[in-house]
């Protein structure tokens, strides 16, 4: 159809200014860059790891909401991804990292403050579009800095060469997908307040590791 736009595209091209605020936070830079300090990125992994449980809720939750088949399967194993692949990386890194992180860095989670509540409310819908913005959000970051930064090798190279890498793109395109399919009875405006919720909450998660 002539001038027909998908639903995840419409999102991308009406909260282009949020992802690119995003995509200018001092942790995507300095990561970039390759001077992120050792406690920063201590407090990171720490911060991060936490977040994983909140990321498995979300989809099992979205397991349990699912529409069909193929979008429980595709849940599902983001589920298992994260407690088995992400909880490893996590595990190793930590182990291997220099300095610990600051005792009172999990105090800090406004990603969760929003995700959470804002997924029970909004139900597969918003569980989508939340985790779309914010792996939209990674997968961005790290395709450039894994192809054209100055990322240090080890625990934070791997990190970003993850998240660049095409199974987490595929991953990116099934979440599109699911956004496409969200039933016009919810508005745009809704998808894209929930959308640049979720990236604004990346946003002060992220720099909550600097201060």
């Amino acid at each position: 159809m002539a001038g027909w736009v998908s639903r995840s595209r419409r999102l991308l091209d009406t909260r282009a200014a949020a992802l690119e605020q995003a995509l200018d936070m001092r942790f995507v830079r300095e990561v970039t860059a390759g001077t992120i300090s050792d406690q920063a990125y201590a407090d990171y992994l720490r911060a991060e790891e936490a977040f994983v449980l909140t990321a498995a809720r979300m989809h099992g939750l979205a397991v349990w909401d699912a529409p069909d088949w193929a979008a429980a399967r595709h849940n599902g194993r983001a589920v298992h991804a994260l407690v088995t692949e992400q909880a490893d990386y996590f595990a190793a890194a930590r182990a291997s990292w220099p300095v610990p992180a600051r005792p009172s860095v999990e105090d800090r989670d406004p990603l969760s403050a929003f995700a959470l509540p804002t997924a029970r409310a909004g139900g597969y819908p918003a569980i989508m579009t939340m985790l779309f913005a914010a792996e939209t959000l990674y997968l961005t970051w790290c395709t450039r800095a894994h192809h054209s930064g100055s990322v240090p090798p080890g625990p934070i190279g791997d990190w970003v060469a993850l998240h660049a890498a095409e199974p987490f793109r595929a991953g990116v395109a099934a979440l599109a997908d699911q956004v496409d399919r969200i039933p016009p009875a919810i508005p745009d405006d809704t998808l894209g307040d929930w959308f640049a919720g979720m990236l604004a909450a990346e946003i002060e998660f992220h720099d909550a590791i600097f201060r």
